[in-house]
């Protein structure tokens, strides 16, 4: 049960580092440590500092790292009366203001077996337990027999693929150090890798292994921390409540208005259609005039003997069908009114035996389009 939840714990913690929303927080987190003055960040990264301890065959070198460098502290036997010992070290501690600070024991690259190794991607989640089901593919020892960990290098979400280089150390050795540490009062919080500039910056040590170190000094401030967050969350609270009341007053006001204001929008969407309508009756009179005169022009202009079956009057054209005596005398006589131009057939004309007229198909632009 424990381990299922911490499984979720971890899916979550790594979608959200690995995700758009994490990797906008570390760039926030960056620019922000950025701003601060220089001073406050140097006392930021005092904080941060680490003791690194370094044990040989009977002696031990402690050092503290800033992360901008590296100071050697003291080299010492660690043969001889334990509890002199341990007063040493409290004392060297003290001195340095290193009591809260994280030990981490440092191992000789030598021992350290790094190898690089592709898994899918979906493994990321629950790496440390797929790891432990194939150590001895990559590694010639089994889980049970090394502490590990890794470092992200590449990850290929085309390919599906997690490229990590990955740190195996036998836990026996490092088992039997962290006895003498404790001894020493030295209980360390990790185990990180010595190389020739500095340490790798893993953690080689399990967690149950891995002891903690209560800050005080971090405590105040997340407390100071936490008040802060209070006092905000209840000053826009208070704002709030006061911008409420605000909004209440304001709409009694409104309220004691409201018939006015709703009588005199009732009047004024009287006059807007009163208006529209009117309107309407004059747009659809100056769209429509134009056609009686263009049908009076027509009377006027068509010769006694033709007749028109059908008339098609239009913003741009009109077209006519019907039958005349000459009807090739039409296309003159139309294009000689000052109401149309472009006149011709749409068709070629023919005989209706009936009658004995020609049948034809005219179409004439409008020169006039408006009656206004």
């Amino acid at each position: 049960m424990a381990f299922a939840f911490n499984n979720t714990i971890q899916n979550i913690r790594l979608r959200f580092v690995n995700g758009s929303a994490g990797q906008f927080f570390q760039w926030w987190v960056e620019e922000l440590r950025n701003a601060m003055p220089t001073s406050f960040r140097a006392r930021m990264q005092y904080a941060r500092r680490r003791l690194l301890i370094q044990l040989g065959e009977g002696d031990i070198s402690l050092a503290v790292d800033d992360a901008a460098s590296i100071q050697s502290l003291e080299s010492f036997s660690t043969e001889g009366d334990v509890q002199l010992q341990q007063q040493r070290i409290r004392e060297l501690l003290q001195q340095h203001e290193l009591t809260e600070v994280s030990r981490d024991l440092l191992l000789p690259d030598a021992v350290v077996l790094r190898t690089q190794v592709v898994m899918p991607l979906a493994a990321e989640a629950n790496l440390r337990q797929a790891l432990a089901y194939e150590m001895d593919k990559h590694t010639p020892f089994q889980a049970e027999e090394v502490y590990y960990n890794w470092r992200i290098l590449n990850r290929d979400r085309e390919a599906g693929q997690i490229q990590f280089e990955l740190f195996v150390t036998k836990s026996e050795p490092v088992v039997a150090k962290v006895e003498i540490l404790k001894k020493l009062g030295l209980a360390p919080t990790g185990v990180d890798v010595a190389t020739d500039e500095r340490p790798l910056g893993v953690n080689l040590l399990p967690d149950a292994m891995r002891h903690h170190i209560i800050n005080q000094q971090a405590r105040v401030n997340w407390a100071i921390g936490a008040v802060t967050v209070f006092l905000m969350v209840f000053v826009m609270a208070q704002s709030l409540w006061f911008r409420k009341n605000q909004v209440e007053e304001i709409e009694e006001a409104i309220e004691s208005v409201r018939a006015e204001a709703m009588a005199v929008q009732q009047i004024r969407k009287q006059i807007d259609d009163a208006t529209e309508a009117a309107g309407f009756m004059q747009t659809h009179k100056i769209q429509n005039g134009y056609k009686v005169e263009m049908l009076a022009e027509l009377t006027r202009v068509l010769p006694l003997n033709t007749f028109l079956d059908r008339l098609s009057l239009h913003a741009e054209t009109t077209q006519m069908q019907g039958k005349s005596d000459n009807a090739q005398s039409l296309i003159e006589l139309i294009n000689d009114s000052a109401h149309f131009e472009n006149a011709s057939f749409r068709g070629p004309t023919r005989l209706d035996t009936r009658s004995g007229k020609e049948i034809f198909d005219l179409s004439a632009d409008n020169v006039l389009q408006d009656a206004g």
